[in-house]
């Protein structure tokens, strides 16, 4: 009996360090299984890590390449703007310049005679006209050979489109005086009425949305008021073309 005992407890111990020890090495092999688990995990993570790293340079390089590009394209347009923008000076000039020498062609009396003189500078064209040739005197109504001298301006301007036109009158320093004075009390009165009688009859061949009357008085005289040629020159209408406002 007791040796029967002996061989249950001893077959006992014999399974159970069987079983503690496939236990073991199914562990270890679960711990190594792991451990290779990890260690490829790792490896991977590292693989990631510098492939973000060199993908994070790529695009700071590509950004730096797109910022260069983008200079570049600013840096053309602002050269296409730049040549625009002379292409269209130079084009308003050249307008200018052909109007100007068809002014002079079709006013070459009234220029030969003094009555009429045209100047140019840069984008601005002057007419300036003696009132006499427009205007009896200490009058704002044009004349019958005002109107002729009129039309001939208004055959070269009414094909100007890319111009504003500014009608400005002048006149010398002299008082009006006697009833004249009920209608005109100073000259600013007479230089705007007879600048605004102009733009009137331009108008009506000329895009009124073109056209501006000022009256300047005697304050913005081209010669000295105290001789009667220079306050001949002092009383004048000047039809000024400027850029158009932008």
């Amino acid at each position: 009996m007791k040796k029967a005992i002996v061989f249950l407890l001893f077959a006992l111990l014999l399974v159970t360090a069987c079983v503690s020890k496939g236990t073991y090495e199914t562990k270890q092999k679960e711990a190594e299984s792991l451990t290779a688990q990890n260690d490829n995990l790792q490896a991977q993570a590292k693989s990631l890590t510098t492939e973000v790293t060199a993908l994070k340079k790529d695009k700071e390089a590509m950004q730096m390449e797109r910022d260069a590009l983008q200079s570049k394209v600013n840096e053309l347009q602002a050269k296409m703007n730049e040549l625009s923008q002379k292409a269209e000076k130079a084009e308003q000039l050249e307008q200018t310049t052909k109007t100007y020498q068809d002014l002079t062609k079709k006013l070459e009396k009234e220029i030969q005679e003094g009555q009429v003189q045209i100047t140019e500078m840069k984008n601005r064209l002057t007419m300036t006209m003696v009132d006499k040739i427009l205007f009896p005197s200490g009058s704002a109504e044009i004349s019958k050979d005002g109107k002729k001298v009129l039309d001939k301006v208004v055959a070269i301007l009414k094909d100007v489109k890319d111009k504003r036109i500014q009608i400005e009158g002048h006149t010398d320093n002299a008082k009006i005086l006697g009833s004249l004075k009920k209608k005109f009390p100073t000259n600013w009165e007479l230089s705007t009425a007879r600048a605004t009688e102009v733009a009137r009859y331009l108008a009506g061949n000329i895009d009124p949305k073109l056209l501006s009357a000022t009256g300047y008085s005697e304050y913005q005289p081209v010669a000295p008021n105290d001789t009667e040629e220079g306050k001949h020159k002092n009383r004048r209408i000047e039809i000024v073309l400027l850029p158009l406002l932008q």
